[in-house]
């Protein structure tokens, strides 16, 4: 339900103060333990009464009744019409620090946009599950840098800066979509639905008695109404609920009545006489029930143990893997990640590069250590979600504040182009290549040539602050043929254009950043020895 913070809610996962995580765990792991012990003692009570009342037969009737959900006369007139929407916050509260809060507060049409990322970030929330709540919350905290840019920057003195809203709208849809490509099936239904059907959805629970009274449909589907939502769809004969409303639960929910009570008295199944028994005979059975209890409890406890320690073990070697490979992800994004001549975002080429890298690297991790559907889906959204994070951070320069000299040992993007194709060679010689870098030699496009064991590659460097075009690549693969090389390579600090690698596709050139050099080389070379 609504917040009362003026954060962003992005920026923070919202939980009640009784729903904390350490109050939640205790709470769950007491009535486990309350469960099983009254369940023990109802039954051991049962026993001793029937042994020691020798002198009465015992019946045994049943006794059904249906859930009971009060339902409300009339479904919320303010539904049919939405004139005005609120963002997930009091606007009561002071925000008048807050540029994009006080927008949110007065612009109903932004407000409305909130909502919509809503849909969709409640809706990962619940799939990658408590365990994943903070790597979700960071990298949401990670795409809020993108609405700095909506606030006016030429406010003066201490007057709050004005909001654009139409920036605001346009970033929060870039987000939101980004977002709903890790979404398929009920969770992407429910997250593309309109928000005005979200909301009545909602209110409709409320209706039916599945939240309690005097709650505010207000959209943002958190944990009491995910859980009316399972409720109800276990009412409904859904024998595996998930949370989520589907269209077809949608259309089921809307039209669903409220509960009525019904009590139905079943005849006796049986009467028989109970012989009496010795009283220690009984207390002795009523020891032995809670002694199984009791080990039913231990069982329970243990197997939780286990499967948490198996989960955390599988999440460790999924960080080992994906902080291992950060310097290949951070390259990658910088060339997946393109913009139009309008300057959107398109963020299409990085998603797949992620879906790749979860399916060939994450989930031969995930699938032989666990078991169950639900926990592998959080495991990868959680890895899905510490790609962005550690995949938008920088890649590591030069810091010093000192007058710049070019160094060819230490990479700069300041330093001389010569220098940087120096750099490219030394990497190379590093790595056990006969490499040199050939200036103004009459190269034919090689600035690099490497030798090694009979192998040769051409290398041309380029320090670009643009993108390299495919000029480049034609360049290499002529010096290719001139020395008589094996491979060709371009190597640049920066990325390559759409026309460069389809040129490469057909070339064989290889397109890397000088961080990928010497793997890329060693790879050609084993592949030249070997093949």
């Amino acid at each position: 339900m609504g917040r009362r913070s003026s954060k962003p809610f992005w920026a923070r996962d919202y939980k009640k103060a009784a729903y904390n995580r350490q109050y939640y765990r205790r709470k769950k792991a007491e009535q486990r333990l309350s469960g099983i012990v009254g369940i023990a003692i109802i039954f051991g009570g049962i026993f001793i009464f029937s042994h020691f009342d020798g002198n009465h037969s015992s019946k045994f009737s049943s006794e059904a009744s249906s859930l009971v959900h009060p339902a409300v006369a009339e479904s919320s007139g303010g539904l049919e019409a939405f004139g005005h929407y609120n963002p997930d916050f009091d606007c009561h509260v002071d925000h008048s620090k807050d540029s994009i809060a006080t927008m949110l507060c007065e612009n109903s049409s932004a407000a409305k946009h909130e909502l919509i990322f809503d849909q969709t970030y409640y809706a990962l929330r619940q799939i990658v599950g408590k365990t994943g709540w903070k790597a979700l919350k960071q990298q949401a905290i990670s795409d809020d840098n993108a609405l700095k840019a909506c606030i006016d920057p030429s406010a003066h003195g201490e007057e709050t800066p004005k909001a654009d809203p139409d920036c605001y709208i346009s970033k929060m849809a870039e987000i939101t979509n980004k977002y709903k490509t890790k979404l398929s099936g009920a969770p992407l239904e429910e997250a593309n639905r309109d928000i005005n059907e979200h909301i009545k959805l909602q209110q409709q629970l409320i209706n039916l008695g599945y939240m309690p009274a005097g709650s505010v449909a207000d959209g943002v589907y958190g944990e009491s109404t995910r859980a009316a939502i399972i409720k109800w769809q276990k009412n409904t004969g859904d024998h595996n609920p998930t949370g989520f409303l589907s269209d077809d639960d949608a259309t089921k929910l809307m039209t669903s009545s409220a509960a009525v009570h019904v009590t139905s008295k079943s005849k006796p199944e049986y009467t028989s006489p109970v012989t009496p028994t010795h009283a220690q005979e009984s207390r002795k059975s009523f020891l032995w029930m809670i002694i199984l209890a009791v080990l039913v409890m231990v069982f329970i406890f243990f197997r939780h143990k286990v499967r948490k320690n198996k989960y955390e073990a599988t999440w460790d070697l999924i960080r080992t893997e994906i902080y291992t490979q950060k310097k290949n992800l951070q390259i990658a994004i910088t060339q997946k990640l393109t913009s139009d001549a309008y300057g959107t975002v398109d963020v299409t080429k990085w998603a797949k590069e992620i879906n790749y890298f979860i399916n060939t690297r994450i989930s031969p991790i995930i699938s032989p250590r666990i078991q169950d559907e639900k926990r592998r889906d959080k495991l990868r959204v959680a890895a899905g979600c510490l790609i962005e994070q550690l995949a938008s951070e920088p890649l590591e320069a030069s810091t010093s504040t000192t007058v710049y000299r070019s160094n060819p040992t230490i990479f700069d993007p300041r330093m001389d182009p010569f220098d940087y194709e120096q750099y490219c060679a030394l990497l190379l010689k590093n790595a056990g290549w006969d490499a040199q870098a050939t200036k103004q030699s009459g190269d034919q496009g090689a600035d690099v040539i490497a030798q090694k064991e009979g192998m040769k590659i051409v290398v041309q460097c380029k320090l670009y602050s643009g993108t390299v075009g495919n000029a480049a690549v034609q360049q290499v693969y002529t010096a290719k043929t001139y020395q008589g090389a094996q491979a060709a390579i371009v190597v640049t600090n920066s990325t390559f254009s759409a026309p460069a690698r389809e040129a490469a596709a057909t070339t064989g050139v290889y397109l890397i950043h000088h961080a990928q050099l010497v793997d890329t080389a060693d790879k050609i070379f084993r592949h030249f020895k070997y093949s």
